[in-house]
C-alpha cells in the first residue's frame, strides 16, 4: 500500500459515518493525498466539495483522481457519483469496506459512436465491467481482424 493510500484510508476513518473527500494530486515530488472538507447538508449521504479546497488541490499539482468514501455503502459509484465523474474528466477513487476501488473515466455507455479500437463493442463491454468493479486488459485491435 502506498503512502497515498494510506492517508487516503485514514481520512475516510476519522469522516465516517460521514463521507470522506479530497483529491490525489501529482507533484513533482510524487503522487499525494490532499484531504477536504464535505461540506454537503447531508454528509453522511452525500459529499461536497468547497470551490477553495478545488483551487488549493490545483495550486499544489495535477489533481489525477477525485476521492470519496460510501461508509457502510456499496463499492461502486452511484447514478450521481457517474455523472460527476463525466463532468470532472477525473478518475475517481471510492474508499468502501476498507478498500479503495479506482475507477477511470468512462463515457457513458450508450450513446456512443462507434470507432474501432476506440469506442468499438470491446470497449462498450470492457468500461461496463469496469464500472461493475471488474477490469479487463486492454490490446491492439488491427483493422479487418474479422477477415
Amino acid at each position: 500500500m502506498t503512502q497515498t493510500e494510506s492517508a487516503i484510508l485514514a481520512h475516510a476513518r476519522r469522516c465516517a459515518p460521514a463521507e470522506s473527500c479530497g483529491f490525489v494530486v501529482r507533484t513533482p515530488e510524487g503522487e499525494r493525498y490532499i484531504p477536504c472538507v464535505n461540506i454537503s447538508a447531508e454528509p453522511e449521504a452525500y459529499f461536497r466539495i468547497a470551490p477553495e479546497d478545488w483551487l488549493r488541490a490545483e495550486m499544489q499539482g495535477e489533481i489525477v483522481a477525485l476521492v470519496h468514501s460510501h461508509p457502510g455503502g456499496l463499492p461502486w459509484l452511484s447514478e450521481a457519483d457517474r455523472r460527476l465523474q463525466i463532468k470532472s474528466a477525473l478518475s475517481w477513487w471510492l474508499v468502501c469496506r476498507g478498500d479503495i476501488h479506482k475507477f477511470r473515466c468512462v463515457p457513458h455507455l450508450t450513446g456512443r459512436r462507434f470507432e474501432h479500437g476506440v469506442t468499438d463493442c470491446y470497449t462498450l463491454f470492457r468500461d461496463a465491467y469496469h464500472l461493475a468493479g471488474i477490469d479487463m486488459p486492454d490490446f491492439v485491435r488491427e483493422d479487418d481482424w474479422w477477415r
